[in-house]
């Protein structure tokens, strides 16, 4: 007589899961600078955005409004997750106001500042956590164009206190050591200061122009907080004047 099965060999599933798995989750976003370089009285924009890097890919739309020659508004709300199969969200919305100066029709000057929210969703191997967070930034920038402005380009510095709150952290973190630490390091000191400085270059029409960008994130405060270093952002960037 001769006895078989088709059950295989039991996997192993180790106690502490592997630090590449837990380095998929992360704790911050970066979005890409909202500057919309507008220069004439009701001047309006709005953009649509792909962003990403190595860590995360979302959306972006971003819009700004100019009521007077020298004061706009902007607001841009964001959206992605991670590039893994494993669950990561997370959203952020931002609104500013700041003080525009043109020199000539090449030259351009603005300075915004505002706050903004976020949440970012995690889903670990052995729960999940809920990071919520609050800020506050400034953010100057300079670009040169053509006299038609059918051509930007502009560098972008944004400087954000970040107030983070651990809203949930429902995983094993005897199993899960490294964001275990993660957690604790926000719980800690929740309040970040970040550097984001970056460049913004458009090309096309009067009206329609296509749109890339590109930033680092720098955390002044901690600087072994997981997340993404930088952001790529590529999309379409619309103008219209409401007077006219």
């Amino acid at each position: 007589l001769m006895f078989s099965s088709c059950v295989g060999p039991a996997i192993s599933d180790p106690y502490i899961v592997a630090q590449s798995r837990q380095e998929e989750n992360y704790y911050y976003a970066p979005s890409s600078h909202n500057a919309p370089l507008l220069k004439e009285k009701n001047d309006i924009s709005v953009s649509v955005q792909r962003s990403a890097s190595s860590m995360h890919s979302g959306i972006e739309l971003q819009s700004a409004y100019l009521p007077a020659k020298h004061i706009g508004i902007i607001s841009s709300f964001s959206s992605g997750g991670n590039k893994k199969d494993h669950d990561l969200n997370y959203h952020k919305l931002e609104l500013g106001a700041g003080y525009i100066l043109s020199v000539g029709k090449r030259w351009h000057f603005e300075t915004y500042g505002g706050f903004g929210g976020g949440k970012i969703d995690n889903e670990h191997y052995t729960g999940r956590s809920v990071i919520k967070s609050n800020y506050f930034f400034v953010q100057p920038a300079i670009a040169v164009s053509n006299e038609n402005q059918t051509v930007q380009f502009g560098f972008v510095s944004k400087l954000t206190g970040n107030h983070f709150n651990v809203a949930f952290d429902g995983f094993d973190k005897d199993r899960e050591p490294y964001s275990a630490s993660q957690v604790q390091l926000l719980k800690d000191e929740p309040f970040h200061i970040f550097w984001e400085p970056g460049i913004v270059f458009r090309f096309g029409w009067k009206n329609c122009m296509f749109h890339t960008g590109y930033s680092i994130s720098a955390d002044l405060t901690r600087a072994e907080l997981h997340r993404p270093k930088d952001n790529f952002s590529l999309g379409m960037y619309l103008t219209f004047n409401a007077g006219k």
